[in-house]
């Protein structure tokens, strides 16, 4: 195909990494989708909106692709749903096989008694909705990210929320995603990695116990900044590092003991420290980050393993154990209920929350005051009845 170039476009990658590209789709307007450490941009045309996940950028219709790379100083690399610049100093963990994940949350989904295992999920999801409602104002729109079905929506009404996208990554998931009563609701098949939607047109983005999942967390917070309106917010939970901590260590001791070696059976979760780190890197203010444990009591670990199951929780990571033996099954069991077990024979699973909030900036939020503007010393607090009585002194012979 003969080449027409339409225009350049020069890109400035993470340390200062440049090229330059050029295009020519004769009657489309395209621009090159480039990651600059862990935001995607979509390149356009004419003819619609793609994105490039795991292919070189092309028009829907005409199947034009990327043809020409000029004065590029370092090679672009293709790997499996990522674009890499060779040379830079971060790049992206793949720690967890999201296809995996999706097949899981489908077969979960097709169980009978798929509903008996939303008990935590629920309850995790109106907690999330309930922050919503501390928030005194409407967003217009929203997003519900991961889903699964339905944990944050059925607890969001109009007066708070004007309409609702629900994104999911399993088909079957979203198919069973219970909605709103009063608030307009769209499903949407997305990949949660891979954050769509156009720049500045959401209100707010909510997700309940699904971003654990996620490979490139930094990349998906950018991702959600950038969609966010100015003032726009972000809520979520998502498990912390010490859920489970029960059975990681009662699987690892009983692997030790009859196999001589352990292999990771629970994936490894967020830790509340680096929370507050990747939403400021990512561009967010006025932070909140809290925790919470949730403590299930099960008659052994093997109920509470058919229940991870049937919540589609189990390990998804790439390194994870093909087979674990009946004898070390069995092992594990014991170690759980002798080291953590209950007086009346049952056996505790803590689940550790994370909840996070993080505003998009805008000139109208409120900043903090200046350094030396306080009129207070901290030494004063012990004695605040006796100032808060002068201080109301001070305003009645004001208003006098």
């Amino acid at each position: 195909m003969s080449m027409i170039v339409l225009q350049k476009f020069r890109y400035i990658f993470r340390n200062c990494y440049q090229l330059s590209v050029s295009l020519s789709p004769k009657e489309h307007i395209i621009r090159l989708p480039y990651r600059s450490y862990d935001t995607w941009l979509p390149w356009k045309c004419s003819y619609g909106l793609k994105w490039s996940i795991l292919t070189l950028p092309y028009c829907k219709k005409c199947g034009t692709v990327l043809k020409q790379v000029i004065n590029m100083r370092y090679e672009l690399y293709l790997q499996p749903s990522r674009f890499l610049v060779s040379g830079t100093t971060e790049s992206v963990m793949n720690v967890f096989d999201r296809n995996a994940k999706r097949l899981q949350r489908n077969r979960a989904a097709m169980a009978k008694d798929v509903h008996l295992y939303d008990y935590l999920k629920d309850e995790v999801g109106y907690r999330v909705a309930d922050r919503v409602y501390d928030i005194k104002r409407q967003f217009p729109v929203a997003v519900e990210l991961g889903c699964g079905r339905g944990h944050i929506g059925p607890h969001l009404t109009n007066d708070t929320v004007g309409f609702l996208y629900q994104c999911e990554l399993s088909e079957k998931f979203l198919e069973q995603s219970r909605t709103s009563e009063t608030v307009p609701t769209k499903k949407l098949l997305v990949d949660e990695e891979f954050f769509s939607f156009p720049e500045n047109s959401i209100d707010i983005v909510l997700s309940s116990l699904s971003l654990h999942w996620v490979n490139d967390l930094p990349g998906l917070f950018r991702q959600i900044h950038t969609s966010l309106k100015k003032d726009g917010v972000l809520i979520a939970s998502l498990f912390g590092g010490d859920t489970l901590f029960e059975l990681r260590c009662s699987l690892q001791l009983a692997e030790l003991e009859r196999e001589g070696g352990f292999a990771p059976h629970i994936s490894p979760f967020t830790e509340v420290r680096d929370l507050g780190n990747l939403l400021t890197r990512a561009g967010y203010s006025m932070l909140t980050v809290d925790t919470d444990e949730i403590k299930v009591c099960y008659p052994s670990m093997f109920e509470l393993m058919w229940d991870l199951k049937g919540m589609a929780e189990n390990n998804a990571s790439w390194s994870r154990k093909a087979h674990l033996h009946r004898d070390t099954m069995l092992a594990a069991a014991s170690i759980y209920k002798e080291m953590y077990g209950n007086k009346d024979g049952t056996i505790p699973a803590t689940f550790q929350i994370l909840y996070l909030i993080g505003w998009k900036p805008d000139e109208t939020q409120a900043k903090p005051a200046k350094r030396g503007s306080g009129t207070m010393s901290m030494k004063d607090i012990s004695n605040l009845d006796q100032l808060s009585k002068k201080w109301n002194k001070e305003l009645d012979n004001d208003n006098k």
